[in-house]
């Protein structure tokens, strides 16, 4: 489930919330729910009994799972960094412009997914234009050659 990561404006009246019906997650919680009935039971009465505990456990997981994606970026971000700095400016502007408006605390994961958004564009540029780039046989049809 993807987190919106800009910030949010418009915060005077809420909208209604409006949640999706996916049937393949709908078995996966209902084949979930049969393996763990005292989970069910557990959560049921958390909610009804206890809403702001309730809360604080549904916001903790995204923090444990938020702390775990961090982990890798924080491996990534000294490589993302570099390949920002090799960039040229247009390259950079078009990263710079990904993190326009982002919150703080996201800041780090969404410039490691700009740096690799622009080199995956970067890639896919070389294979739409293969006549610019050097041609290398692969190492399997090398190996056939030499043999």
């Amino acid at each position: 489930m993807a987190i919106d990561q800009k910030e949010k404006t418009d915060l005077t009246k809420p909208k209604p919330l409006v949640f999706r019906d996916n049937p393949e997650v709908k078995k996966k919680i209902e084949a979930h729910k049969k393996a763990n009935p005292d989970d069910v039971t557990y959560y049921t009465r958390l909610v009804k009994e206890n809403p702001e505990r309730a809360i604080e456990t549904f916001l903790y997981r995204d923090q444990q799972k938020h702390e775990s994606e961090m982990r890798l970026i924080m491996k990534q971000l000294p490589q993302a960094t570099a390949f920002y700095h090799a960039q040229t400016a247009e390259a950079k502007a078009r990263i710079d412009r990904d993190l326009e408006g982002i919150n703080p605390y996201f800041k780090d994961k969404a410039f490691v997914n700009a740096a690799l958004r622009e080199k995956d564009r970067q890639t896919r540029r070389e294979f739409a234009n293969p006549a610019t780039t050097p041609a290398t046989p692969p190492p399997a049809a090398a190996a056939r050659v030499a043999a």
